[in-house]
């Protein structure tokens, strides 16, 4: 285990990636960045995670590699690879204009704040 506190700097950002997400909601600024703020809230709180149990910052942007590498501490992990791939796809599509763009409804936004709120309490309940 590292004994620096470095991975809480994560955690922070992860916090502030969440609020900023809720508030573009609350705000109508744009589904597509509310789903891209939760990617970086939950890329970022595994991240910290992953941090504290290794002492090693993650490399990549894959949720879905992060939440496997996660559950190797915490299974609990596990139950959340679904929903961290259904995230995982908003942090490209979401950030540059595109031939066919990436839509993101109502429902999705409000699904990814869910899951990124979620996975942002477990990580917090278990470091």
């Amino acid at each position: 285990m590292v004994d620096s506190l470095r991975h809480n700097e994560w955690l922070e950002k992860a916090g502030r990636d969440l609020k900023s997400a809720k508030v573009l909601k609350q705000n109508d600024c744009g589904n597509d960045m509310v789903a891209f703020h939760c990617q970086q809230t939950i890329e970022k709180v595994l991240k910290g995670y992953l941090l504290k149990q290794t002492g090693q910052v993650a490399e990549g942007h894959s949720l879905i590699y992060f939440c496997k590498e996660a559950s190797v501490f915490y299974m609990e992990f596990k139950k959340w690879l679904k929903d961290c791939a259904f995230v995982n796809q908003y942090y490209i599509e979401t950030r540059y204009p595109a031939d066919v763009p990436l839509i993101v409804s109502d429902d999705e936004a409000d699904e990814c704040i869910s899951i990124a709120e979620a996975i942002y309490k477990l990580v917090n309940e278990n470091i």
